[in-house]
């Protein structure tokens, strides 16, 4: 017992002394170091050109939520809070302006950028309601002194790096509402217990931009200290696939599943396979039994004898001219006297009404013998 249990703490110990030895080669030869690789950007940020700043409002406690479309527009939150517009689209109708703005006027701060497809001096309703117009200057001037903008009561000198094509110009009779920032890049209006900001280049907030200058301070300046952040990175209508996969993916799928289901359903032969008979090179005498047989099944068979009665009433036209002056029944009386044929064979032959299967052999016969009577050496069987 005592020599098992000295075996076994040997083991332990030697198991031991060899871990140590392990590790201490390990950090012998190897270290930590930590290595930064760039990749391209992902899906999500792809997709929403916002999500650096929605990861940095996220960051300061914030709650932030990214999306598109126009309900934010048409249907502003309940909760008060940040309403970001990275641009503002189709210009809004009265009644969307004016809920807009009533969620404005019980607090809410509306940060917006006009619509890239706004020319310089084209009408916009909420540009419109302050006195505001897009204007394009004739000169860029320094573009360090128009970089700065000094918000008072918050921060001063603050850098942008801001689109200098774009600027706003207030209209000097326009007394309604006096914007507390002014600034050719920056106003910002007091509308009841909140803000209305126009900004002429929101880019400064996007992926690519926030990082730089002072574009990050001030999307933290206009944030609110508690409350939510909506950031509306297109404000663009969806497409009707979108809408349509937003409210109904269930519908979507359903089809998508019925629509399989169909291709694979017709796809399935509905009743037994037919075999193919491969059948070797016909001669002209099959291919004329085959063309007389497809004739017959299709109610063809009055035409087949037409064929052979007018080549028979031709040669005997040619051979007794005297035919010519008689009709019908006289050329059966005169063809009766000379082919051994009663009159009525030779008028049903020669000149058929409505024939039946039976009437149309008698007939056929009664032609080969008409043919053999003209040409006696040609025998009828």
């Amino acid at each position: 017992m005592r020599d098992s249990l000295k075996a076994g703490l040997l083991l332990l110990l030697l198991l031991a002394m060899l871990s140590i030895l392990g590790w201490l080669w390990f950090e012998k030869n190897f270290e930590r170091r930590e290595e930064v690789v760039r990749s391209t950007m992902s899906i999500e940020a792809r997709r929403n050109p916002m999500l650096a700043a929605e990861m940095f409002l996220t960051r300061l406690g914030l709650s932030v939520e990214s999306r598109s479309g126009r309900a934010y527009l048409t249907q502003p939150p309940e909760d008060r809070g940040l309403l970001l517009v990275r641009d503002m689209g189709p210009p809004l109708t009265e009644s969307a302006l004016t809920n807009l703005l009533a969620w404005v006027e019980r607090g809410g701060h509306l940060l917006a950028a006009p619509s890239t497809q706004l020319e310089a001096g084209g009408k916009d309703s909420l540009l419109e309601k302050f006195g505001v117009s897009l204007v394009v200057p004739d000169e860029i001037e320094d573009e360090a002194d128009q970089r700065l903008l000094d918000l008072p009561g918050l921060v001063d000198g603050l850098t942008l790096d801001v689109d200098l094509q774009r600027r706003f110009e207030l209209d000097e009779s326009f007394e309604a509402v006096i914007p507390l920032v002014e600034d050719p890049s920056y106003l910002v209006f007091p509308w009841g217990d909140g803000f209305v900001t126009l900004i002429s280049d929101s880019g400064v907030f996007t992926n690519n931009r926030i990082g730089k200058f002072d574009h990050a301070r001030l999307l933290a300046h206009v944030a609110p200290d508690q409350g939510r952040v909506w950031l509306l990175y297109s404000a663009q209508m969806p497409s009707l696939l979108s809408l349509i996969w937003h409210w109904a993916p269930y519908l979507v799928l359903t089809l998508v599943l019925l629509g399989l289901l169909t291709v694979w359903w017709m796809s399935r032969s509905s009743g037994p396979r037919l075999t193919i008979q491969a059948s070797g090179r016909r001669d002209l005498l099959e291919h004329l039994q085959a063309s007389a047989e497809f004739a017959w099944r299709n109610d063809l068979k009055t035409g087949l004898l037409e064929g052979a009665r007018q080549q028979v009433e031709k040669r005997w036209l040619a051979a007794h001219p005297v035919l010519i002056q008689l009709d019908g029944e006289a050329r059966s009386e005169w063809l009766a006297k000379r082919t051994g044929l009663s009159a009525s064979a030779i008028f049903k032959a020669l000149y058929p009404d409505q024939l039946d299967t039976m009437q149309m052999i008698k007939n056929s016969i009664n032609l080969q013998r008409l043919l053999a009577a003209l040409h006696p050496d040609r025998k009828v069987k």
